[in-house]
């Protein structure tokens, strides 16, 4: 069977050459004599010398023509350790939340549009960048100093840092120019709230327009009052939002380069804080983590209202029309978005997708242009018509239900034109401090705030993004360096208690592509303490080659092994997605856990395995294959796992890798990886990405 399915691919391979008119009359025979020689080795896997399906422009064939030094292990990724000094809560609120996502300003592409609140089409080219969906750690804590320790792709550069005292948000932008930085964030004062405000025992709802103008309106009586004009560079504004901590509305220009400014609601004083780039007309401020939502026809950007700039974006689906319009969060976190065809309330549907689900039966009337709820929870929404007989716009202001979309005029402003409007709202408790769990951490922060045993996660790589074990499985003879022969995505979560401790590591593959004939087993040794560890679930053994202790611990090892599968066709065809959970005995510190050693062993054949470049292997290795056939090993150096050109037969990127065809060497795919390889990963640590020039497509499996 095997040797049929090789005959197939030979054929396949003949006519792509010859496709490409580039073959000769003794390639062909050539290859014909191929299967002939399978039958007569018995149809053994071992990599053939024939000419591959590349491109004759490539002049280099030979992965073994590369140059690399001889001390690189082709790792992608990089420890950091941050630490944090000196920092103390104004509030002396206890616990601070801090986050860091991955930051990269290269973005993608997207043109809309639509039309804006005026009712003329805006389109416009968005570079959509992605942050906020790149989490990568998490503390919570009551320590001015802590440390906090992760793994990130080599190929950043930056680091998002974001610090939540109490819905209170400071964020920076880090360089990173070593494995280990310290950061002072500044003592942040709160807000003193206004007096008048305290007692008077109503909401104050606040319109600006296109004209420049803005105004409160008491929203009992209808009563207005002018405030200070927005800035003259703003051109007007179609979106405001107010963060009601801080007590600062925020309003975005409608005039080129889309100028954010903000506006103490306390000292009635205009700061300018950056230019987003692009025009509304939707924004809303989310206190669950102090960004500003702008939308415009169906996307969603996320923008850092202390600069203006963008951290990351969402795909709206579902909007039935995507002209005009706002968007609005609840007090339980529900974000709901508007246009002319209703009121949707939206889902956050994971990665850079929200859907959008239809509450109204009917459009709206008048080009709707505003969302804002009052502390009832009553949402309020506006729009602007012409009057004849007066001979201008007037301004209207509605009360939705949230539940039905159904909806009944409130006010009328004749001499008052609203774009947008949004609520400071009365409440002092914004943020409340319940803990439902009573585990030290108040739900606003927790992540679990129903399980006293858990309160939030760190991600490798991040929260939805996924790394790349591939392997080559001729070891000890070199591959073809197509590194497709097993293809396994990884997620790697650990989830802290509030003392900061892991109580449980949940590991999550995808196996993408399983491309040789044998059926590989797939392990990881963890450089722990064996009496650390309660449990292992959610290995795959199917046969009688792996033995598993009471743990669900790989028995006889030295180190603490986790054994995912010991067939990976086997394991892809029951389910190519498998989760794996370790649980300790008590919570363990962040350092206790140690380094992941991936292995694969090759077709049934426990004591081969295939490690890393420099990776040592288990104890149930057999080391007479070192220093055989194509393996270089030296394990009285630590030399492991590469040939004499310093190759490895193993690969793990922390990121999603789109594997290459069959028998086509990695650097006709990506064709910077030579050159990454060759500067010892100085060069081009992001090889791998989809950018102009990286990728030759005609080589890649999408």
């Amino acid at each position: 069977m095997i040797f049929v399915e090789k005959f197939t691919i030979f054929i396949k391979q003949i006519e792509i050459i010859k496709k490409k008119g580039t073959i000769m009359r003794r390639s062909i025979i050539w290859l014909l004599a191929i299967p002939l020689m399978l039958i007569t080795t018995e149809c053994k896997k071992e990599l053939d010398n024939q000419e591959r399906p590349v491109d004759p422009g490539d002049t280099l064939f030979n992965m073994n023509d590369l140059k690399i030094p001889q001390t690189f292990n082709f790792s992608t990724s990089r420890e950091m350790e941050i630490t944090i000094n000196g920092f103390k809560s104004s509030k002396d609120a206890g616990d601070i939340k801090y986050s860091v996502y991955l930051y990269n300003s290269q973005g993608t592409t997207a043109d809309v549009t639509a039309k804006g609140d005026d009712g003329g089409d805006v389109s416009q080219t968005v570079n959509l960048v992605d942050v906020m969906n790149n989490l990568s750690a998490v503390q919570i804590t009551t320590d001015p100093n802590f440390t906090l320790n992760f793994t990130i792709p080599s190929y950043y550069d930056t680091l998002y840092v974001v610090q939540n005292d109490m819905g209170v948000y400071q964020s920076m932008l880090v360089p990173i120019n070593s494995n280990k930085m310290t950061l002072d964030f500044p003592a942040v004062t709160t807000p003193v709230r206004n007096r008048d405000k305290i007692d008077d025992p109503t909401d104050i709802l606040y319109a600006v327009n296109s004209l420049s103008e803005m105004y409160s309106i008491n929203p009992i009586t209808g009563a207005v009052t002018m405030l200070p004009n927005l800035p003259s560079t703003m051109g007007g504004s179609w979106a405001c939002a107010i963060d009601p901590i801080a007590e600062v509305l925020y309003a975005i220009g409608i005039s080129y380069p889309y100028k954010l400014y903000s506006y103490d609601l306390n000292t009635q004083v205009w700061i300018y804080k950056g230019n987003t780039g692009y025009q509304g007309p939707r924004l809303a401020y989310n206190m669950n983590d102090g960004m500003l939502y702008y939308s415009f026809g169906y996307w969603m950007l996320i923008v850092n209202p202390s600069n203006g700039l963008m951290v990351s974006y969402y795909r709206i689906y579902g909007l039935h029309d995507i002209d005009g319009g706002d968007v609005v969060f609840a007090d339980n976190g529900r974000l709901y978005i508007s246009s002319e065809s209703g009121l949707y309330k939206c889902e956050f549907a994971g990665g850079n997708t929200i859907n959008a689900i239809r509450i109204s039966a009917d459009n709206l009337p008048n080009y709707p242009n505003s969302l804002t709820f009052d502390r009832n929870q009553e949402l309020w929404w506006a729009s602007n018509i012409w009057i004849d007989e007066l001979n201008t716009h007037v301004g209207r202001t509605y009360i939705m239900d949230s539940v039905t979309g159904g909806f009944e005029e409130r006010w009328s402003f004749n001499d008052n034109y609203i774009h947008d409007l949004a609520t400071m709202p009365v409440d002092q408790n914004l943020i409340p401090d319940d803990d439902a769990d009573n585990d030290g951490i108040i739900d606003f922060y927790d992540e679990y705030p129903n399980d006293p045993d858990r309160a939030y996660d760190t991600y490798t790589p991040s929260v939805y993004g996924w790394g790349s074990y591939a392997f080559e499985d001729l070891w000890p003879n070199e591959g073809d360096y197509d590194f497709n022969d097993l293809v396994l995505n990884y997620r790697y979560t650990h989830v802290f208690n509030s003392s900061d401790r892991i109580v449980e590591t949940i590991l999550d593959f995808k196996i993408k592509n399983v491309g040789g004939s044998y059926r590989n087993g797939f392990g990881i040794e963890l450089d722990m303490d064996e009496a650390f560890i309660q449990s292992v679930t959610g290995s795959h053994i199917s046969t009688d080659v792996v033995t598993l202790n009471g743990k669900g611990l790989e028995a006889s090892q030295s180190k603490p092994v986790i054994m995912l599968f010991d067939d990976a066709w086997a394991s892809y065809h029951e389910n190519p997605e498998r989760q794996m959970v370790i649980r300790y005995a008590t919570p363990i510190l962040a350092d206790d856990f140690g380094a992941k050693n991936p292995f694969i062993f090759i077709n049934g054949d426990r004591g081969r395995e295939v490690h890393m470049a420099d990776f040592a292997p288990t104890s149930l290795v057999n080391s007479n294959y070192f220093g055989t056939k194509d393996d270089n090993s030296n394990p009285a150096t630590g030399r492991y796992y590469k040939n004499i050109s310093n190759l490895p037969w193993g690969i793990d990127i922390i990121h999603d890798f789109v594997y290459l065809q069959e028998k086509v060497p990695i650097i006709y795919g990506y064709t910077k990886f030579g050159h990454w390889a060759e500067s010892g990963g100085e060069n081009f640590t992001d090889w791998y990405k989809d950018q102009d020039g990286y990728r030759n497509n005609q080589y890649l499996v999408y």
